[in-house]
């Protein structure tokens, strides 16, 4: 259980680090609005959320993105922390996703980790 954490919890770090990185390069960091509306975005693409779905997915989005924003300014993030967040995160969207939706977003979640090179 704890490996299947620290996994998304480098997964979420990772994908939040290259989308700041690139962002970086343009002198502007995304707000955690940014951050929830691309990955609630990527959420409805991917699992076909309808519309009442895709507004509760926004806002556990917004809440997650602003939990990592006040990790990351406190200074050297702790990775348990994330994986918290992320479990979390997850228990929500079981809530408004269905069964299939959740699975097709996890069966995501660890193509993005593979490719990444195996986090």
């Amino acid at each position: 259980m704890k490996r299947n954490l620290l996994k998304w919890a480098v997964t979420c770090f990772m994908a939040v680090f290259s989308f700041c990185a690139a962002n970086a390069q343009f002198g502007q960091m995304p707000s955690p609005e940014e951050m929830a509306k691309m990955q609630a975005d990527q959420m409805k693409e991917t699992v076909s959320l309808s519309e009442e779905q895709y507004a509760k997915v926004l806002v556990i989005c917004k809440e997650q993105s602003e939990e990592m924003q006040k990790l990351f300014q406190e200074g050297q993030p702790d990775f348990s922390a994330f994986g918290k967040l992320q479990e979390d995160q997850n228990k929500k969207l079981k809530e408004v996703m269905t069964e299939d939706q959740f699975k097709k977003w996890d069966e995501h979640m660890q193509e993005m980790r593979r490719n990444m090179g195996g986090f």
